[in-house]
């Protein structure tokens, strides 16, 4: 099966990669979807502004429709917005950075296991590289040094008390 790329507008073999632009399917070559996500990355999106909510914008009371890129959706109707703001965004950042109480705990038990001088290695769930918490790293990180992936889900508290 031929198709035709929408960037380039060369025919190629296979399904090609699927891009939602304004509520339009649209097939982009390989070469093409990774110069329109790289293109996307660079905009400014709704989501730096303060008064996004979930899809919304609060200031305009409106639903906002995201254009996809692959499996990521970027909110760029911020580019043309003329209400766009980051001064709300800055205060709601720093209510994220409050730690919740598994984080609060995690750190607690992270800082006991280097009083110890203990060494808890584990692995990181995406791309396998070995992260080392306690004397060694007494600092807990969020994100994985090899492949920059998201450690967030990993429980830390829970695991330290099935180790200790």
């Amino acid at each position: 099966m031929k198709s035709e790329c929408r960037g380039c507008k060369k025919s190629f073999s296979g399904s090609g990669l699927a891009v939602n632009v304004d509520g339009n399917d649209q097939m982009y070559c390989a070469d093409c979807y990774w110069k329109l996500q790289a293109v996307y990355q660079k905009k400014k999106t709704c989501e730096d502004c303060g008064f996004f909510d979930e899809e919304s914008c609060t200031k305009r009371k409106k639903t906002l429709i995201p254009a996809k890129v692959g499996f990521n959706s970027y909110f760029v109707e911020a580019e043309n917005c003329a209400d766009f703001s980051a001064e709300k965004k800055l205060v709601s950042k720093k209510k994220e950075k409050e730690l919740s109480q598994s984080q609060k705990e995690a750190v607690a038990l992270v800082k006991s296991l280097s009083d110890k001088g203990k060494t808890l290695t584990f692995y990181c769930c995406h791309c396998g590289a070995p992260i080392k918490i306690g004397a060694k790293s007494s600092e807990i990180q969020n994100i994985c040094p090899r492949c920059k992936g998201d450690l967030e889900i990993v429980n830390l508290s829970k695991f330290i008390k099935q180790h200790q």
